[in-house]
C-alpha cells in the first residue's frame, strides 16, 4: 500500500483551483473532497496524515482545474447533515433549502402528515423530511427521469420511504385526486437574464431545467404550483417554496391573488427573502 502526505494532496489540490476561487474556497474544496474520498477531516490535514491516494485522482484534479464543481466531481453533496449521491439532472443542494427545510419540520411537528415536494431533483428535500419526521408520508415529483432515478438511490441508501413519480407540475390535473397537508418545492427560479451574473461552475455544469424560468414569466411555477395547492391541499394546509430573493413582493401579491392566507416572507442567513410560506383557507 503506498501512502503519500494528505498536506501535500490538499495543497496540490488548492495550487491547481487557484485561478477559479479564492484561496478560501480553493482550501474548502480542498478540504472537502479529501473528506469525500480519503474519509479525512482537517485537523487530519493539519496533522498531515499518511492517507493513501484517491483512486482516479489525477482525472478529479482535471475536472477540478477545468471549472467542475467538486460535488460532480465526487458524484456527492451534503445536505442536512447528510451525504447525497448527485448527478448530471440535480441540483447541488444550497443551504439556503437546509433552512426551508427546518421550516417546514417547525409546521409538520410529530403529525402524521402528507407532504408533496415538487421538483425534488437529488431527492435532498423530500428525504430529509421523511427521516426527520418518520411520522410523515412523503411523496416527490420530477420531470426529469434521471432525476428520479437519482432521488429514487439515495432514499435507498438514506433509509428513508419516500414514493418518487415522474411528473410535470404543469399537467398536474392529469394524476389522481390526491390531498396534501403541505407542499413543498424549490423550483427553478434563476432569470434568463441573470447568466450573465453567474459563475462558470454553476453556468456550465448545473442543469439549465432545474434552474431557470424566462424573463418575461418568472413565477411561472409559482403560479402553477399555486393553482394545484388551491385544489390539493386540504383546508389549512400549508404551500411553502424557496423564491427568488428579488421577486418576495411578486410571490406574497401572487398568492393573495391565489386565495391563500397567513402569507409569510421569511429570509435566508444572507438577509434576504428566500422562504414563502402560505396556508389554504380552513373554510
Amino acid at each position: 500500500m503506498f501512502l503519500v502526505s494528505v498536506n501535500a494532496l490538499s495543497q496540490q489540490i488548492q495550487q491547481a483551483i487557484a485561478h477559479l476561487y479564492s484561496a478560501n474556497e480553493a482550501k474548502a474544496i480542498a478540504h472537502a473532497y479529501l473528506n469525500m474520498t480519503c474519509g479525512v477531516n482537517t485537523l487530519d490535514i493539519l496533522m498531515d496524515k499518511a492517507v493513501e491516494e484517491p483512486a482516479h485522482f489525477k482525472d478529479a484534479l482535471s475536472q477540478l482545474i477545468a471549472g467542475v464543481p467538486l460535488q460532480y466531481v465526487t458524484g456527492k453533496a451534503y445536505f442536512y447533515d447528510r451525504l447525497f449521491s448527485l448527478n448530471s439532472a440535480t441540483l447541488i443542494p444550497r443551504p439556503e433549502t437546509e433552512e426551508l427545510v427546518s421550516h417546514v419540520l417547525k409546521l409538520m411537528g410529530n403529525e402524521e402528515l402528507h407532504l408533496l415536494d415538487i421538483g425534488t431533483g437529488s431527492g435532498c428535500i423530500a428525504i430529509s423530511l421523511a427521516l426527520e419526521a418518520p411520522n410523515a408520508h412523503v411523496t416527490a415529483w420530477d420531470v426529469a427521469a434521471e432525476a428520479i432515478a437519482k432521488a429514487s438511490e439515495n432514499a435507498s441508501q438514506l433509509g428513508a420511504q419516500v414514493t418518487f413519480s415522474q411528473q410535470d407540475v404543469f399537467a398536474w390535473s392529469t394524476t389522481d385526486s390526491k390531498m396534501w397537508d403541505i407542499i413543498v418545492s424549490n423550483p427553478p427560479y434563476v432569470l434568463d437574464a441573470e447568466k450573465v451574473e453567474m459563475e462558470a461552475h454553476v453556468l456550465n455544469h448545473e442543469p439549465h431545467l432545474a434552474l431557470f424560468v424566462p424573463d418575461a414569466d418568472p413565477l411561472r411555477f409559482y403560479r402553477v404550483i399555486g393553482e394545484m395547492a388551491q385544489e390539493r391541499l386540504k383546508p389549512g394546509g400549508y404551500l411553502c417554496f424557496e423564491i427568488n430573493r428579488a421577486f418576495g413582493t411578486q410571490n406574497v401579491s401572487l398568492a393573495e391573488a391565489q386565495g391563500f392566507q397567513n402569507i409569510q416572507i421569511r429570509k435566508d442567513f444572507h438577509g434576504n427573502d428566500r422562504m414563502l410560506i402560505a396556508q389554504r383557507s380552513s373554510h
